[in-house]
């Protein structure tokens, strides 16, 4: 940048989306601006690839629903110690535009959100605020991301949502600071799913990634107060530390494991005997590989 003056030449940019068209649209507004490299990928899989390779400073992402959407792949970009820039800046270019996916995609982590058909000055003039005047990346235990407050009003004296704000008495039964925080576990749970995909029996590193990911998931469940969510995880970490990266560790018990810690995420806490039957039936398939493999 010069001076305050938008000039992208020195900038990289990665284009998730599935549709070529809408891929190859994006890819030649961003050339057209003077972007120095701008790459595009079909899927989440390539994306992950490409961000590993080319580190973008700029990534524009469909939504892409899916076993692994476009938000599990802003999500993974923010969580993961993996990502070269958990920083870089990430918008949304969608054809979506319900108040709840513009919601939904901030608490993820994004950047900014824009609604297809977008012309090449209004992408421009997002990209350019965002890269001039960046929002301060804020890391907490509640959220990963930039910062969501658009402006400090140090009269204010309204409620805070930010988590590791002071909270006065019963703020917490707020329901904006409820889907906070269960936004932040389905984050943690997507992470996982990303993990066990691949996971092979004496697969070293991708049973320590997976077992990375399950306590990371355990410390969110105890930061948010989720006991059962929390036992699940703990289920879970038992049962890998057990088995450890050998042939006896069962790459489809770990993955119905973190089918059922999906669910449970997605339960509203309000339906406690469903969330409790979830948690016990994993304890209860734990119990029973690990005497499986005992007596083998």
């Amino acid at each position: 940048m010069r001076d305050g003056v938008f000039d992208p030449a020195g900038l990289t940019a990665l284009v998730v989306d599935p549709n070529h068209y809408q891929r190859r649209i994006a890819l030649d507004q961003l050339r057209t601006m003077g972007f120095g490299r701008a790459m595009g990928a079909s899927d989440i899989s390539e994306a992950w690839d490409l961000l590993q390779k080319i580190n973008p400073d700029i990534v524009l992402i469909e939504w892409m629903d899916g076993e692994i959407s476009g938000l599990d792949f802003v999500r993974r970009v923010r969580l993961s110690p993996e990502a070269p820039n958990r920083a870089a800046a990430i918008f949304m270019l969608t054809k979506r535009g319900s108040q709840a996916d513009v919601e939904t995609a901030r608490l993820a982590g994004v950047d900014g959100y824009m609604i297809k058909p977008v012309s090449a000055l209004t992408l421009q003039q997002r990209l350019a605020t965002v890269v001039l005047n960046p929002q301060p990346f804020i890391t907490t235990a509640s959220y990963i991301g930039p910062c969501r407050r658009r402006r400090r009003d140090d009269l204010y004296e309204g409620p805070f949502r930010r988590l590791n704000d002071p909270a006065p008495a019963g703020e917490m039964s707020d329901p904006e600071s409820s889907e906070v925080k269960a936004e932040m576990a389905r984050a943690r749970v997507a992470v996982l799913e990303i993990a066990v995909r691949e996971l092979a029996p004496g697969d070293v590193p991708g049973a320590r990634a997976v077992f990375k990911a399950a306590t990371d998931l355990q410390d969110v469940a105890e930061q948010i107060g989720d006991t059962v969510l929390s036992f699940a995880a703990r289920e879970m970490m038992r049962y890998l530390q057990a088995q450890g990266a050998t042939p006896r560790l069962d790459p489809e018990v770990v993955r119905t494991h973190v089918a059922a810690l999906h669910q449970l995420v997605h339960l509203p806490h309000a339906l406690s005997a469903e969330r409790d039957a979830v948690a016990q039936g994993l304890k209860r398939m734990v119990d029973k590989k690990l005497r499986q493999a005992s007596a083998a």
